[in-house]
């Protein structure tokens, strides 16, 4: 059975801007989501830590 077509909704002006400004979170300027191995995610925030308090 084939698959339907999705018709994708283009989201007004109002909902691309809603949230929280880029820049004022909790590092300062803006951030990258990226995925990492649960074993490693505390040596990655101490790194993090070591590099902001210069």
């Amino acid at each position: 059975m084939p698959k339907k077509a999705v018709k994708k909704v283009k989201r007004s002006t109002k909902h691309s801007a809603a949230g929280r400004p880029k820049g004022t979170g909790k590092y300062g300027c803006e951030t990258k989501v990226i995925r990492v191995p649960v074993y490693l995610v505390d040596e990655i925030y101490e790194f993090i830590r070591r590099k902001i308090n210069r």
